[in-house]
């Protein structure tokens, strides 16, 4: 993975801006989704990208449990108001945090593509696409 060589490491994540629109957020395996935790994630997020659009990689790693408190808010509501993710894409490695992770985002439906997927390499070439059919800047 080449990147721009901007990162902000929170206490549950590694998050990398790997391109001038792509930000890349790597889950630590010890991560739990405690008050705050998913705000200071976006917060990271925002910064790297001065507040431009973007997509979003999340990596969850195969450690992480399902929090079920975690379903119960829905995490990227500013980013969907303020049209700050073009597409988000979520490495869930598990079949529990798969099917969560499928439920959560429909429950919560965005303003941006958001999809499931076992792979990284699917994920990033999904979120590619995607940004190449917004066009230029």
């Amino acid at each position: 993975m080449s990147t721009t060589g901007q990162h902000i490491e929170t206490p549950t994540a590694t998050i990398v801006l790997v391109a001038e629109k792509s930000v890349e957020q790597r889950y630590k395996a010890e991560a739990r989704f405690v008050p705050g935790a998913v705000e200071q994630n976006r917060k990271a997020r925002w910064k790297l990208t001065r507040g431009a659009p973007h997509t979003v990689l999340i990596i969850l790693p195969a450690e992480l449990p399902v929090h079920p408190p975690a379903m119960n808010e829905d995490h990227f509501r500013l980013d969907s108001e303020e049209r700050r993710i073009i597409a988000l894409a979520v490495v869930a490695p598990t079949a529990a945090l798969n099917a969560a992770t499928k439920f959560y985002f429909r429950y919560y439906a965005q303003a941006f593509e958001a999809r499931v997927f076992e792979a990284e390499e699917e994920a990033r070439a999904w979120l590619s696409a995607q940004l190449r059919s917004t066009g230029p800047a």
